[in-house]
């Protein structure tokens, strides 16, 4: 049972926090607020100072809360957890849609809004668990080359299109020049890093074993296997949950019914990593292609009158199912397993 929350707001240089103490829903004295350097001195002068306003609560008690900001928050929530306190970590939107109107938006208030939050809602809180440095790695690593490679093609479209639009002149020398050069280097870049993302994978029994069994299937590279490894913390996030993945992904469909009037179809929702569902889509698209399994089931559901799209999305969908079953049950990819569970479930 929690009774002291600590609402806190990250930003670049400061956090703000504000410290409830509550039994259930009752808060039992005054608020306190304050702020502290976004620096491991800072973060030393926090805890001091939730110790001296603590009112006694025993440390089991207590409950950090924080909006999810990204590298802004990572460093206070690592602090924390090393030092073995419980940190919530929270999708900013639940906080703000559970908060109801706000007329006030100051540092202050947001925190005292989190922690309000956390007071409310501390029966479902799920504790912050830091990756580990090989999947931390990972995900530097995953993300700095999905920049060079969006940067790689922003050149190779502008080359293009000054070489269909521009007449031969000392301007379009320089310009398809410099463009060859910067692509050049940036391949050279890449390669560097997949190597390096190979390394890792391999240095870890754990990530490797997960690896091998992740890309054993049609259509599924190196880089969507990093990433699904990555954003699920190697299935642990979700609790090898494939309907939770799928939600994460964004190829989860959502409908909307109210009265008699409102029936609309289940469309996918905006809110959703489009990096992750982008890779996702052309992992669909090879797996549609090379994948006996997957390319009948695409087949079926056009003949059926899908459209093509959410046919697609169908096989992400299915796509994600399957990964998280084998590496639930520890098992390679085989297409005559997949045919026999397909007979058992036709005989049914």
């Amino acid at each position: 049972m929690k009774n002291l929350f600590i609402g806190i707001d990250f930003s670049k240089e400061k956090i703000d926090v504000t410290m409830i103490s509550a039994i259930g829903l009752t808060e039992q004295s005054a608020r306190v607020s304050s702020e502290f350097k976004a620096t491991p001195c800072g973060y030393r002068q926090f805890l001091k100072w939730v110790e001296e306003h603590s009112c006694g609560i025993d440390v089991s008690s207590w409950l950090f809360c924080g909006e999810n900001t990204g590298d802004y928050s990572k460093p206070l929530c690592n602090y924390l957890y090393g030092k073995g306190y419980d940190m919530w970590l929270e999708n900013a939107k639940c906080i703000k849609d559970a908060s109801g109107l706000r007329r006030l938006k100051t540092d202050r208030a947001d925190s005292a809004m989190i922690a309000e939050y956390a007071m409310r809602n501390h029966d479902r809180a799920l504790f912050y668990r830091p990756l580990s440095n090989s999947l931390s790695q990972l995900r530097e690593l995953f993300l700095y080359r999905h920049m060079i490679v969006r940067h790689k093609c922003s050149f190779q479209v502008r080359k293009e299109e000054k070489r269909m639009t521009m007449e031969k002149s000392p301007s379009r020398t320089l310009i398809s020049n410099t463009g060859k050069h910067f692509i050049t280097e940036f391949d050279k870049a890449i390669a560097k890093l997949d190597k390096k993302i190979k390394e890792i994978i391999e240095s870890d029994e754990e990530l490797k074993h997960t690896y091998t069994i992740v890309t054993s299937v049609p259509g599924i590279g190196t880089q969507n296997a990093v990433c699904l490894m990555v954003y699920t913390n190697n299935f642990d996030k979700f609790d090898f949950d494939a309907r939770k993945i799928a939600c994460y992904y964004g190829v989860a469909p959502f409908g909307k019914e109210s009265g008699t009037s409102v029936h609309s179809t289940p469309r996918t929702h905006y809110m959703a990593n489009r990096i992750i569902k982008s890779m996702l889509t052309q992992s669909a698209l090879i797996a549609i292609r090379f994948c006996p399994h997957l390319k009948q089931y695409f087949t079926r559901l056009i003949s059926k009158g899908k459209k093509m799209q959410v046919a697609l999305n169908n096989v992400k969908n299915k796509l994600l199912h399957m990964v998280t079953a084998m590496v639930k049950n520890d098992m390679l990819y085989s297409p005559d397993y997949i045919n026999a569970c397909q007979r058992i479930a036709n005989t049914l």
